[in-house]
């Protein structure tokens, strides 16, 4: 399922304004456990993810992980409540090639009142023993009433 679906099935509504950039992307959503705090998600390397030599670029996999950790924190969100990525750490293990389809399991380690930790880790779809990238994340956790208010 694509975010637009998830948000669907997690707070019942369909969101105001499509996720363009996740579509272009093209990530998916396999598995989500609210009572968990985890996700699954997937993405398929594509020639347009390349950069000139020929491996994946970086910032198609940390925004891979800032999704996925992102869907990790919003299984933890009530319906008035939004996130949003303070700080998000990767490291990269080994290289991803064209044709290559990548999946991320990211967990919720702590949840506060604002702020929230998750961890999450890549994987080939035909490798899942060795993880080919690591990402730490902190989100801010936020009221959607007091961004809306008029002052």
């Amino acid at each position: 399922m694509n975010f637009g679906e998830f948000l669907e099935n997690h707070y019942g509504v369909k969101p105001k304004l499509s996720d363009r950039y996740g579509d272009w992307l093209g990530y998916e959503i396999d598995v989500f456990d609210k009572d968990k705090g985890t996700t699954t998600t997937r993405l398929k390397v594509r020639e347009d993810h390349l950069s000139p030599s020929g491996a994946v670029h970086g910032g198609v996999i940390s925004g891979f992980l800032d999704f996925s950790c992102g869907c990790a924190v919003i299984t933890s969100l009530q319906r008035n409540e939004l996130c949003s990525t303070v700080e998000l750490n990767v490291k990269y293990f080994k290289p991803l090639r064209e044709g290559d389809e990548i999946i991320a399991e990211a967990r919720l380690v702590n949840r506060g009142k604002t702020l929230c930790s998750v961890v999450a880790e890549v994987y080939k779809a035909d490798q899942k023993e060795k993880a080919v990238a690591l990402a730490t994340g902190t989100f801010n956790i936020y009221d959607v009433k007091k961004i809306t208010k008029k002052n």
